[in-house]
């Protein structure tokens, strides 16, 4: 059996009512709030940790590019042979003849 609420009550005891139903609904309200903000504060947690560790990361990686580009400039010139010529001394044999080279007796 489902009681009402009785309708003819004294303004004091409306008033109370709505008090009660307004402090009801704004503890509701409150609790909705809290849990989204602290939802919202550990995601942003996180997100600002993943965005140190990114900024982190491009700066030691420009650092790196700086150091090396500043390594390269100052060096001299390497010169660089090939494959062909590094064999070619090694074993005074062509490696794409098989005959041997004029400074290896047959």
């Amino acid at each position: 059996m489902v009681r009402r609420l009785p309708r003819e009550i004294t303004p004091g005891a409306a008033a109370r009512r709505t008090l009660l139903a307004d402090c009801l609904i704004a503890l509701v309200l409150a609790l909705a709030a809290i849990a989204l903000a602290a939802g919202i504060g550990v995601v942003g947690f996180a997100a600002l940790l993943v965005l140190l560790v990114l900024v982190l990361w491009i700066a030691v990686e420009a650092g790196v590019r700086r150091v090396l580009r500043r390594r390269r400039r100052s060096a001299p010139p390497v010169r660089r042979r090939g494959r062909r010529a590094q064999v070619e001394d090694e074993t005074g044999l062509d490696p794409l003849r098989e005959e041997p080279t004029a400074d290896q007796p047959r």
